[in-house]
């Protein structure tokens, strides 16, 4: 195989910032800073100016801005009403889109001051945080793929950062330690991952001619395979500090098997 990276299968923002992320230390980390993190590997595959991670007050009759990315945490209030958009997605536990940002307590103070902040611009993308079948908080963040009128795409992949993020957020809530086995379950419920690699690899392969396939034996199980594997492996290099031990340890092979396929792979580091 000549390149782990064919012409027709690029890099994959949705599924290599998901491996990215689902790597970032949890434990003892304080929320600002491990969303900062979250979001700022979001940042290098799509267009964000802002988001807001958004939690439930302990009556569940008001809500806070817990973790900022854009802008700071002290241009929103305190705590305020949870009516609104963000109220109804609480309440379902469904995502929605704020299109008004005056008819929303967490936003209408700041759209009638004198200086409007320019990177909180409707449409915002509200989509819910669930952990152990209760509504958590939310996560306010502006288009991925651009302003337009069916967010589907963007909500498919929201939601499956919310399966992993959701965990996180529950574990700082309670003060607990997330266990690895809790952590796994959590990221595999309800089978959000698995639906958003099955819809990923479909749309891959919408895109192939299967005459050309067959007749260049360009070996598109092979690629995709490489391709998931660099993903991967350069993810826990980076997790580790790049340390080999360490990372064959993580993914669960032995050192001699990750140094080759970092040969075989050209994964520079």
């Amino acid at each position: 195989m000549s390149s782990p990276f064919p012409a027709f299968v690029p890099p994959n923002p949705e599924l290599s910032s998901l491996y990215r992320i689902a790597l970032i230390p949890q434990s003892q980390t304080p929320l600002q800073d491990y969303f900062h993190n979250v979001w700022t590997v979001l940042s290098e595959y799509f267009p964000m100016t802002y988001s807001a991670l958004i939690l439930q007050g302990p009556q569940k009759d008001s809500i806070r801005v817990e973790a900022t990315y854009g802008l700071g945490k002290e241009i929103h209030p305190v705590s305020c009403s949870r009516k609104g958009t963000i109220g109804r997605v609480l309440e379902s536990c469904k995502p929605m889109t704020i299109q008004n940002l005056g008819q929303e307590p967490l936003y209408e103070e700041i759209m009638k001051g004198t200086k409007r902040v320019e990177k909180i611009n409707p449409p915002l993308l509200c989509v819910p945080l669930v952990a152990d079948d209760q509504s958590i908080g939310v996560m306010n963040i502006n288009p991925l793929h651009g302003a337009k009128g069916d967010f589907n795409e963007d909500f498919l992949f929201l939601s499956t950062l919310s399966a992993i993020l959701s965990p996180v957020v529950k574990n700082h809530q309670t003060k607990q330690e997330p266990s690895p086995s809790t952590s796994l379950k959590q990221k595999a419920a309800p089978h959000i991952m698995e639906d958003f690699l099955r819809e990923k690899l479909v749309e891959v392969l919408n895109k192939i001619d299967p005459y050309v396939e067959s007749k260049t034996k360009l070996g598109l199980l092979d690629d995709i395979i490489a391709l998931v594997e660099k993903i991967l492996i350069t993810s826990a290099l980076e997790k580790v500090g790049h340390v080999q031990v360490a990372a064959a340890q993580l993914l669960g092979i032995n050192r001699n098997t990750l140094r080759k396929k970092i040969k075989d792979l050209k994964i520079k580091y």
